[in-house]
């Protein structure tokens, strides 16, 4: 038996206890107190070979200990005393280090007496483990797992939180005479239309099951246990569903890379833990139910109990006896800043997107994240706060800021023709452009145009580093500070000619998130610098505000002025759908990133937008263009937002 170092502590604790006893006894012989030494480091130790004990001590101990789950003692030798006229009895202290972070200790008796070669010899019993006890009993350590914090979004709605599920399995109990492998396939090709199971596999395993095991085959939320159609499984043998609760949001889709799943703690869990965790704890998986685990989960207890055992070591029939409890400490609560509405709109407007896609929500006034959904085509990748694309047109509100700081107004005219050439690279616009829109013309005109060539023809005029700075004002590389991972964005600070000019109107090697494109929206909204938050409770992350990456912050001014541009695209370009919002007062911009080596090339669809008190992003990676596949879904998620 392995000793912890907090056992190991509390049992160094008892040298002075040792040292009065024996005082206290007289002239004890040097060999009784010897036999009390041997046998209390082999009972330490898990391991009585050559100690006072009788041979078959070890196989006893080993039987009382079985269902203890691994838990670790440390026993020392407290005292000699003398027992009758012959006899001795050593007092040995046990601390048992139990899950909750509570020792259970506790003094036992070793009765000690001489053969007749005047060797001493120690009397086993079961009370020599735990006083109380008897013939074919022994100690069985029982986890009292704390309830796990619930997950809420704003309002105090509750997202994640205990709900009903299904387990459903072969109890081989249960299976008569019925081949285990045939009933174990019968199962996977029952649930075939609701989960994608591995025949070959899953009938392996309830083969090489326990005669009374239960083997899961799948866990099902309440609506999919319910939409199985019925008496599909009832046929097959031995099938079983077990009724379960799991922490779960209200839906599958519903934020899952974003928020976490949470599972049965691991080997290696367990051991990297260094005892915190005990086995038949559930801890965090990815997201918000990662980042803050220790805290949802709070702390489990433990119960050990005095149990009969069966001939075969098992537990015998018949009522359990507690001796010691830790009670659960229940975890705590996270509140995050995502409206449950919100969110779900954002879902049902990603729900036939076949590609990856995401739709981010912010408050500007707050920096508060209200939705982050990826598409059913991420599959589970957090495209909302992780991905990592070029940004297409709509980072020419960047290039227009770096344009303000040259001087320019949104009234001021830069060319705008069918092509530019740079250094034998050739920039064109969209195949849709409209001709008309050529020539010398504002820029708000080429923002609610999206005249590529005029933005790429301020590469001799703007530099890279001052696209980078102005970008860096609009929160592109800023800092995140979400308590889960999330990506905000990166611009090169030097480019080539030809990168550079690509990069005026995003494409080239600018990177950013769905995320970091509504930071940018929502700056501009705002006024200055927005923040983003996603955890509400106090203390669990830094909400201070972030420092930009520049040490040129956007101002007011300029802000106003991008929200002009903005606002054309709207009046007089490709987001006119969202003149149906009341009041009509938004701004946008539309964006196609063309990436990949086919002809013509694919395209991510881009549409930024805010309205009132709401910014948004949406990406789509496969996408026609912008307006037409971002703006309709932009206008619905604006439409959703709650006065």
């Amino acid at each position: 038996m392995r000793t912890s170092s907090r056992s190991r502590a509390a049992a160094a604790g008892l040298g002075l206890t040792v040292l009065l006893l024996a005082a206290g006894c007289g002239a004890l012989p040097d060999g009784a107190r010897d036999a009390a030494e041997g046998v209390a480091a082999g009972l330490d130790a898990g391991d009585l070979t050559g100690t006072a004990l009788p041979a078959q001590a070890q196989e006893e101990l080993e039987r009382i200990t079985a269902h203890l789950g691994g838990a670790d003692p440390a026993v020392a030798l407290a005292g000699v005393e003398e027992a009758g006229e012959d006899g001795r009895e050593a007092v040995l202290s046990w601390t048992w280090d139990l899950p909750g972070e509570q020792d259970w200790s506790y003094d036992a008796r070793l009765p000690l007496e001489q053969d007749a070669d005047g060797q001493w010899r120690a009397r086993w019993s079961p009370a020599v483990v735990e006083p109380s006890l008897g013939p074919d009993e022994g100690l069985r350590l029982r986890t009292l797992p704390a309830d796990r914090g619930d997950v809420t979004g704003a309002g105090g709605e509750v997202l994640v939180t205990e709900r009903p599920v299904h387990r459903i399995g072969i109890d081989r109990g249960r299976l008569g005479e019925a081949d285990p492998a045939r009933a174990a396939r019968q199962l996977v090709a029952a649930l075939e239309d609701v989960v994608e199971l591995d025949p070959a596999a899953y009938a392996a395993s309830v083969e090489q099951a326990g005669p009374e095991a239960f083997v899961e085959a799948v866990t099902l939320r309440e609506d999919d246990f319910r939409a199985l159609p019925a008496g599909r499984t009832s046929a097959v043998p031995g099938v079983r569903a077990v009724d379960d609760e799991q922490p779960l949001a209200p839906s599958r889709g519903f934020a899952p890379a974003l928020l976490g799943a949470v599972g049965p703690a691991t080997a290696e869990d367990l051991e990297r833990s260094g005892g915190e965790l005990a086995a038949g704890d559930v801890v965090g998986r990815g997201g918000v139910q990662e980042a803050f685990d220790d805290r949802l989960r709070g702390r489990a207890g433990a119960v050990v109990e005095r149990i009969g055992l069966r001939a075969d070591g098992g537990p015998a029939p018949g009522a359990a006896a507690p001796l010691h409890e830790v009670a659960p400490v229940d975890g705590q609560p996270v509140a995050l800043t995502l409206d449950r509405g919100l969110q779900e709109a954002a879902l049902e407007q990603l729900e036939g997107v076949a590609s990856p896609a995401a739709v981010v929500a912010l408050r500007p006034s707050t920096g508060e994240v209200l939705a982050a959904a990826d598409g059913p085509g991420s599959e589970g990748y957090p495209t909302a706060l992780q991905g990592r694309y070029a940004p297409g047109s709509t980072f020419k509100v960047a290039t227009a800021l770096a344009m303000l700081r040259e001087g320019d107004d949104p009234s001021t005219e830069h060319p705008c023709p069918p092509s530019l050439a740079v250094e034998g690279a050739e920039f064109r616009n969209a195949p849709s452009y409209d001709p008309a829109a050529t020539g010398s013309i504002p820029l708000t005109e080429a923002m609610a145009q999206s005249c590529n060539t005029f933005f790429a023809g301020q590469h001799e005029r703007v530099t890279q580093e001052e696209l980078a700075e102005a970008a860096a004002a609009l929160g592109t590389g800023m800092e995140a500070r979400l308590g889960v991972e999330a990506f905000l964005g990166s611009i090169p600070d030097e480019e080539p000619p030809v990168q550079h000019a690509a990069a005026l109107f995003g494409q080239g090697r600018t990177l950013v998130s769905p995320l970091s494109m509504a930071v940018l929206a929502a700056s501009a909204a705002d006024g200055g610098l927005v923040t983003p938050r996603l955890v509400a409770t106090d203390g669990l992350v830094d909400d201070a505000p972030a420092r930009p990456a520049t040490d040129a912050p956007l101002t007011a001014e300029e802000a106003a002025q991008l929200r002009t541009t903005m606002r054309a695209v709207v009046t007089e370009g490709h987001l006119d759908g969202l003149r149906a919002l009341s009041p009509d007062t938004a701004i946008g911009k539309t964006g196609t990133a063309e990436y990949g080596t086919e002809d013509p090339p694919r395209t991510h669809s881009w549409v930024i937008a805010a309205h009132e008190d709401l910014a948004v992003a949406v990406f789509v990676e496969d996408g026609d263009l912008g307006s037409v596949t971002g703006g309709p879904i932009a206008l619905e998620v604006l439409r959703a937002a709650r006065p």
